[in-house]
């Protein structure tokens, strides 16, 4: 039978692996390039169902370029003729603009599908181009076949290239049997990672990219059970898997969960397929894992932005709905005022107006969604945080919490005064709720000189801490490890206004039963984004 026929008969039977594995065999059998270039146009031809296709070929970066064909037909052309070298998929051609250029022996032809994959040639270059009459003939999967094609073609090209250098140098042919050797890896290599296992889940084979991606060298994993990658948790699907491929089917873009030897969690997806003996019995499986670490992150990054983005929308309905109250309040506590001729009275008195006047500062803020529009001015730090104290002292006498102040700033810094003390009063009630027990509060405020010249803000508390995991992450929207206080965005809306005055503000914690505690710091320059935008 010839080989033109055997491929047709695999490519009836769909099995596009085979076809390749045959072809590759074929190929690295192949003696002279021209006999290789025509066979592996044809093969690219059944692979892609194209209707007609070549292959671009040139031997070395100044010669001319060949034009092969099915049948044993090679042309020359001239020696400056374009050889595409990327992919090229078009799927509906209304237009010649922006088709690569072609033999004449195609261009003629009247197509709508064009496809044009580059040979990874180590000297010269090489493509094979197709085209169809049909809308989108070409896949993603027959993409894929002519990819692997083209590496195939370019081994052999490289093959025949080296054992004619072998016929000429016959004392390098142990240095030559060793490129040889690299070649033949070239074939099954891949940018992700490729293992084989048996019917029991026990690697038999392990793929450079596997180590890069997993840690694991391949004396580490070859005779080990796959369940070493797999999350205890998802055990059970590596036997549904196995299932699956005893029965004979394939699973493609299955998304989840492995384990590198670091312990780093890497979401993959899965593309699974049985491996066949010469008898055609099923005697493992081969699996590609794609690694989309950067997909899942893009993913994440987006749903955040949409909650953000519909938090904002019910922020803005709430300040419209609690402000008549809030007036309501106000105008009674106003009515009120000539009535309370005690002292103390008048200073709580005060103080309550004074509350409700940043809570209504908060919900005209919506939670951090609408931008203070009051002017900044020059204002200390220190007094800011003394009338914060004023506020939380009784709620920490009643939760037994010593409360220890260290204001030794009296600068002031040109800031927006309601964004401000909005920070520090949530850096201080995540404080209070960390020291359920009772605890020490410790507030400082001074003058620094590092980073810059400016005032650096510490609210240090002996709570139970936060877990190392955890506080890369305690910046972010929605992030909350209290599951019944507490939306999550309180920290989130203190980073940005903190960094809008061009500030940082960093994190320190620890939960050793010794010595646990966290400590927030903010750090404010002498000349803020707000004095320098009005200047």
């Amino acid at each position: 039978m010839s080989a033109a026929a055997h491929i047709t008969i695999l490519r009836e039977q769909g099995d596009a692996s085979r076809l390749l594995a045959e072809a590759g065999l074929s190929l690295l059998r192949a003696t002279e390039s021209t006999q290789a270039l025509c066979f592996a146009v044809d093969t690219g031809r059944t692979l892609s169902a194209a209707d007609a296709g070549v292959l671009l070929y040139r031997p070395s970066d100044t010669g001319s370029v060949w034009c092969a064909e099915p049948g044993a037909s090679m042309t020359p052309l001239a020696a400056d003729f374009p050889i595409p070298d990327k992919v090229i998929r078009i799927d509906n051609i209304s237009t010649r603009f922006g088709i690569p250029a072609l033999p004449e022996k195609i261009s003629r032809k009247a197509f709508r599908s064009l496809l044009a994959v580059p040979l990874p040639c180590t000297i010269g270059a090489g493509a094979l181009v197709y085209i169809s009459g049909r809308t989108a003939a070409f896949s993603e999967e027959g993409v894929f076949s002519i990819g692997v094609l083209a590496s195939q073609t370019a081994a052999c090209l490289e093959t025949i290239r080296l054992r004619k250098q072998l016929v000429l140098h016959a004392g390098e042919q142990k240095e030559h049997a060793k490129r040889l050797s690299e070649l033949a890896a070239i074939v099954t290599s891949s940018d992700d990672p490729i293992l084989s296992k048996d019917l029991n889940g026990i690697i038999a084979s392990w793929n450079d990219a596997a180590t890069r991606v997993f840690g694991y060298r391949p004396e580490e994993m070859i005779g080990q059970s796959i369940l070493k990658l797999i999350p205890p948790e998802f055990h059970a699907d590596e036997e549904l898997i196995l299932s699956k491929i005893r029965a004979g089917e394939r699973i493609e873009r299955f998304e989840t969960t492995r384990l590198a030897k670091s312990g780093e969690r890497i979401p993959v997806s899965l593309t699974v397929s049985p491996v066949k003996d010469e008898t055609g019995k099923i005697v493992g499986a081969s699996k590609i894992l794609h690694d989309i670490s950067n997909r899942k992150r893009m993913e994440e990054s987006l749903l955040q932005a949409e909650k953000i983005a519909a938090t904002g929308r019910m922020a803005a309905t709430i300040a419209h709905e609690i402000n008549n109250p809030l007036e309501a309040v106000v105008n009674l506590l106003y009515l009120l005022r000539p009535m309370v001729t005690d002292p103390q009275g008048m200073t709580y008195l005060e103080t309550a107006e004074n509350e409700l006047a940043r809570v209504s500062h908060i919900a005209k803020q919506t939670l951090g969604y609408y931008r203070e529009h009051s002017s900044a001015k020059p204002t200390s730090i220190s007094d800011l945080v003394e009338n914060a104290l004023k506020v939380y002292e009784p709620r920490c006498k009643a939760y037994r919490i010593t409360l220890e102040r260290h204001l030794e700033s009296d600068r002031k810094i040109v800031l927006r005064q309601g964004e401000m003390l909005q920070v520090i009063s949530n850096l201080i009630t995540n404080s209070l709720y960390a020291m359920p027990q009772g605890g020490t509060l410790t507030v400082s405020v001074q003058d620094v000189s590092f980073p810059s010249d400016g005032v650096q803000l510490r609210v240090k508390d002996t709570g139970i801490g936060i877990p190392k995991e955890n506080l890369e992450r305690i910046f972010e929207a929605f992030f909350t490890t209290r599951s019944t206080i507490g939306t999550g965005i309180g920290l989130f809306v203190a980073k940005q206004f903190v960094e809008g005055h061009g500030g940082s503000i960093r994190v320190e914690s620890s939960i050793a039963p010794e010595n646990h505690g966290t400590t927030l710091g903010i750090f404010l320059p002498i000349h803020t984004s707000h004095e320098l935008q009005s200047l």
